[in-house]
């Protein structure tokens, strides 16, 4: 089987492996970068709303430009029917950052993809790790056709954590939740996202480009396992107060998808000259609207990582990049706790369980998990701009 060398191997073409490549090709532009998905990003995923705080990170990977040219629908607002059955509305234009965007993700990822090719980064798509063993110092890929020993490996596989024990890992899953989503053409809105929350869990619904229209209903997977038939999701869907109405007579069912979206973490965050990045490490609740974001920042974190692994400075690297890991976990567990709580009027299991993470926040609040101001000062020195 033929080997090949490179300094860095992505391991996931998504927003948090483009974002490390992006980077390291900024930061280390000697240096060999292969990235490699399994997937041709040739799929419908669910519409996300990107917030307008993304720029700064769009910039620094520079990839401003080419998301400019490829004219995402401005998100307007976020509507909500959470804490009581009356609509709130945040409007995008009293945002200090100003208004975000609705994205086509698959659209989003191919743009990324593309600007990480024009750098110099050898991209292979439709191409999977099959496993990971150490050589050396570094690690030895073995993919279909070919192997490649790489000096550090970026792993960044989205919620696909199959490599987990070939590179020392393990997952730990801290709640579970499923999203049961169809997508529909002909069915334009007005540049809104609107949540609403119902006793089974949780809706949303958003705008994509071209009038198509995603939606959504989240709930635990042992109570939503009858939403995966169609008359029961659209019996459901039927219920909703503000979600139904979003569907005109003429919108058309194009495609179905049932994908995890609980929490849950690796552990370590990285380890011998490999780093964890996006939903591998940290895989976030929908509700918590980090999931963009935190993918392009962790990816960026995780290329400065990597490129002090193979600068001799492994150790070092592998503790701060645990500690800003787990201080952003930290922060996400309370805050994600608050939210649910403030919509836990229904004595249903959904709710029940909800009502429960409230302890669960306090638990992780009460641990020794943050990082010490001289810490978190150090590593913001290190790794600038996050």
């Amino acid at each position: 089987m033929p080997s090949e060398q490179a300094e860095f191997v992505v391991i996931g073409g998504g927003l948090a492996g483009t974002a490390a490549a992006l980077t390291l090709r900024r930061h280390a532009p000697e240096g060999r970068v292969v990235l490699i998905e399994a997937g041709r990003h040739d799929r419908v995923k669910p519409g996300e709303v990107l917030p307008a705080v993304a720029q700064g990170l769009l910039r620094q990977l520079g990839a401003w430009e080419p998301f400019l040219a490829a004219s995402f629908v401005d998100n307007r607002a976020v509507v909500s029917a959470w804490a009581d059955d009356a609509l709130s509305e945040r409007p995008s234009i009293f945002s200090a950052q100003g208004s975000g965007w609705q994205l086509d993700r698959a659209r989003f990822d191919q743009l990324l993809v593309e600007a990480a090719a024009t750098t110099g980064v050898e991209v292979r798509l439709g191409c999977a790790v099959r496993s990971a063993v150490r050589d050396g110092q570094g690690w030895r890929l073995e993919l279909a056709d070919a192997e490649i020993v790489a000096d550090a490996v970026i792993w960044a596989a989205g919620r696909s954590w199959r490599l987990a024990r070939c590179l020392g890992a393990a997952l730990k899953v801290h709640a579970h939740l499923a999203a049961y989503t169809r997508f529909f053409d002909s069915a334009p809105g007005d540049c809104r996202m609107v949540i609403e929350a119902r006793p089974e869990g949780w809706w949303y619904s958003a705008d994509l480009p071209g009038g198509s229209r995603v939606v959504a209903c989240l709930t635990d997977p042992d109570l939503g396992s009858a939403l995966r038939d169609p008359k029961s999701w659209y019996r459901a869907l039927a219920a909703t107060r503000f979600i139904a109405p979003l569907l005109p007579r003429g919108a058309r069912e194009t495609s179905v998808a049932v994908k995890s979206a609980g929490t849950a973490t690796v552990d370590p965050a990285a380890g011998e000259r490999w780093v964890a990045a996006g939903d591998c490490l940290f895989a976030a609740d929908p509700l918590s609207s980090r999931g963009i974001v935190h993918a392009l920042r962790s990816g960026i974190l995780a290329a400065y990582a990597a490129s002090d692994m193979i600068d001799g400075r492994s150790e070092l690297a592998r503790r701060r990049y645990a500690m800003i890991a787990a201080q952003g976990f930290a922060d996400y567990v309370p805050a994600l706790a608050a939210h649910y709580a403030a919509a836990a009027r229904w004595d249903t299991p959904f709710w029940q369980r909800r009502r429960s993470h409230v302890d669960d926040a306090a638990a992780v609040q009460g641990q020794a998990m943050g990082i010490s101001s001289r810490e978190k000062q150090s590593n913001e020195t290190r790794y600038p701009g996050l």
